[in-house]
């Protein structure tokens, strides 16, 4: 029997069937590819947005009130050194002293306490860091890149009327800080963190302690008097 091969239109017809097959695979493997791609990219800025909250829950709930010094000797008025463009960031700045930076039974030439801050440049959020708290020395700030694509950056603080402040400049800490933190292509979101501070201005409350020595000092030398006044009748 005389065997019938192939006719042109019927290799015609199954490469185009072919070459139909192989572009849907390859746009399938294609958008495969980007979901993948978009897949990590989103689960990379989610771990990098909790690594970033983490952190500032770790500083801000370990705030404390110490004083920094300056290359001069000079202290900072307030607790918390903050503003627009603070510490040469792009947007705001923060800047305060935590405690609990462990240091087992003191191994390193340091103590317990830690300058930390937060600030963008560049469009990154760092968070900076000194070995010492006073900038005696004039050595640098250490930094660490937290997250990407920054937009804006935002504190506002709670003071002891239950208010929010955008600026903060008691000699006291606040009751909690609110950060609004935006990243690119995407809403803003704003987090609460709160502190060991109760809003109040540490100066008022020495007053307070003051005029209360002062008066049961008084109240002391009025009695030891009325004694003496008694003593010198009988």
């Amino acid at each position: 029997m005389r065997q019938r091969g192939f006719t042109l239109l019927e290799v015609m017809v199954a490469l185009g069937i072919l070459a139909f097959v192989v572009m849907a695979t390859h746009q399938i493997l294609d958008s495969t590819i980007k979901a993948k791609e978009a897949s990590e990219e989103t689960i990379a800025e989610l771990e990098s947005l909790q690594t970033t909250f983490r952190l500032m829950d770790q500083d801000f709930s370990q705030m404390t009130k110490r004083e920094v010094r300056n290359e001069a000797g000079d202290t900072n008025p307030s607790y918390v050194l903050h503003g627009r463009f603070e510490l040469q960031s792009q947007y705001d700045g923060i800047a305060f002293v935590r405690d609990g930076w462990t240091n087992p039974i003191s191994l390193l030439p340091r103590s317990e306490l830690q300058a930390v801050g937060y600030r963008v440049i560049d469009d990154n959020l760092e968070r900076i860091y000194r070995i010492y708290v006073d900038e005696l020395d004039g050595a640098e700030p250490r930094s660490q890149v937290v997250i990407k694509n920054v937009e804006e950056l935002k504190f506002e603080f709670l003071d002891d009327k239950q208010k929010w402040q955008e600026e903060w400049n008691k000699k006291a800490l606040p009751l909690a800080v609110a950060v609004t933190l935006q990243l690119k292509d995407t809403p803003p979101i704003r987090r609460l963190f709160l502190t060991p501070g109760d809003g109040k201005e540490q100066q008022a409350s020495s007053s307070r302690n003051s005029n209360s020595t002062g008066q049961s000092q008084r109240r002391e030398q009025d009695s030891t008097q009325n004694e003496r006044n008694r003593g010198g009748r009988g």
